[in-house]
């Protein structure tokens, strides 16, 4: 979705010492830090270049991060338990030491 590739990637390994402590779930920083279903409305919104993701806001917290919760881990099961590959195009946007 992100045609702009605006978007890197890092492990959180890479960015603790940013990051507040015993983080286990998605990440995102633009114009703040966003954590759990934030980051997840958030990296859709700037990979579309549209705010129309937003309207999830709506929506209570506590509920989208028990559905982000629910969602991350099963996301195995979800998926059948294929693993993807990483597009080429999308790797080079990973940052690593």
């Amino acid at each position: 979705m992100d045609r702009r590739e605006k978007i890197y990637f890092a492990s959180i390994k890479e960015l603790e010492d940013i990051l507040p402590k015993n983080i286990d779930s998605a990440v995102y920083y633009s114009d703040d830090l966003y954590i759990r279903s934030d980051a997840v409305i958030e990296v859709l919104n700037d990979a579309t270049n549209t705010r129309v993701f937003s309207v999830i806001k709506v929506m209570p917290e506590f509920f989208r991060n028990r559905l982000y919760d629910f969602i991350a881990g099963n996301r195995h099961r979800l998926n059948k338990g294929d693993s993807c590959e990483i597009n080429p195009k999308v790797r080079k946007r990973i940052i690593s030491s």
